[in-house]
């Protein structure tokens, strides 16, 4: 079983994300977080807005 968790990366209003993904990646790994995917979410003029990143690691049972 697994548990997981959802984290958002907003974008600036050039589309550029606020934070740094690799860094947030790499802090999650720390803690014991697998990326699981990445969903872009785009704005009706079809710039990116935000980022979901969903993470997984394994139920402490």
């Amino acid at each position: 079983m697994y548990t997981y968790k959802v984290v958002t990366i907003k974008s600036s209003w050039k589309g550029e994300p606020k934070e740094d993904e690799e860094q947030v990646i790499n802090e999650h790994a720390a803690q014991g977080w697998r990326l699981h995917s990445i969903i872009p979410f785009s704005s009706t003029t079809g710039g990116t807005t935000d980022l979901k990143l969903i993470f997984e690691k394994e139920a402490k049972l």
